[in-house]
């Protein structure tokens, strides 16, 4: 199975070289990997690093790497911009964010259950959220997303959502660039109106997602562009918020609660190059009931 994966960035080197080598590694046991990161004009030494890792890779079995360093509009520019790249014998693409990494062996895992489910025109999986350092947090599982729910409540991450690639040319959607923080919920409520079927693999781990202190999602931007899009939506929506999130977090904690809860992962600190192995002490999905870097 053919994967293009795309990754935004901008200054972020020190998170870009692991998210990179990560998606290097799945190459192998039927999959191919096609990685294409858009830069956005970096001046910490991105570009000249990503041309010498296309250069070292050129003769990679089952994997290839792209890269293009030119000023954008925004990171859902850049998607945007990446995807129009996407080769036409792409089978599945996803987006990984440059401080997000792939766990081993996670694109095979996706390709066998894909395989398995023809219908599927989405899969979702689980992930891991680590501190700045590498020191886990806590986990989440994925939620068979709705059409209600997704004009509030963003319900799937980005670092652990495989599009069909057919689906997704056929229906075109992409990123609204008219908005720098929100965009993820707007393209999810997008794509849910056109009544995807969905794989949900709560069972897999697919992905570690850094909280690294600048994460846009928790910015004064966030609140700026929630406000207007507040204007937007039905009284009955803005009614139903704050119990649409509290039901999409309780299933979360449900679903959790009957599978095998993850005891370890593999990842890449900054500045290796080799994969890091951590123990999880003590698993948890809820974000907050432990002291970051507790591990």
């Amino acid at each position: 199975m053919k994967f293009y994966i795309v990754t935004p960035t901008f200054n972020a080197l020190q998170w870009l070289q692991g998210c990179v080598r990560s998606v290097k590694a799945q190459a192998g046991d039927g999959v191919e990997v096609h990685h294409h990161i858009q830069d956005g004009g970096s001046g910490d030494g991105t570009p000249e690093w990503l041309a010498e890792w296309q250069a070292g890779s050129a003769d990679v079995s089952g994997y290839t790497f792209t890269y293009e360093s030119a000023p954008d509009k925004g990171m859902y520019d850049a998607i945007n911009t990446c995807w129009k790249k996407m080769p036409e014998d792409a089978d599945v693409t996803a987006h990984l964010n440059s401080d997000e990494q792939y766990l081993p062996n996670v694109l095979a895992n996706v390709a066998r259950r894909l395989q398995l489910h023809p219908e599927a025109d989405i899969a979702l999986g689980a992930y891991v959220i680590v501190d700045s350092r590498g020191h886990y947090i806590c986990h989440r599982r994925p939620i068979a997303p709705s059409l209600f729910c997704s004009s509030t409540e963003c319900e799937i991450i980005t670092c652990t959502c495989f599009h069909r690639a057919e689906t997704f040319r056929k229906h075109g959607i992409r990123f609204d660039i008219r908005w720098r923080s929100i965009g993820d919920l707007i393209f999810y409520r997008d794509i849910m109106r056109t009544s995807p079927r969905v794989l949900v693999m709560a069972d897999l781990c697919t992905s570690l997602f850094s909280v690294t202190g600048s994460n846009l999602g928790w910015s004064p931007i966030t609140a700026k562009e929630w406000g207007e899009y507040s204007a937007t939506l039905s009284s009955m929506q803005l009614r139903s918020k704050f119990l649409v999130h509290f039901w999409c977090n309780l299933r979360r904690r449900l679903r959790d609660c009957f599978l095998k809860a993850p005891r370890e992962y593999d990842m890449y600190r900054r500045g290796e190059a080799q994969l890091h192995h951590r123990v999880i002490k003590k698993p948890t999905s809820h974000w907050g009931c432990r002291e970051v870097g507790e591990d």
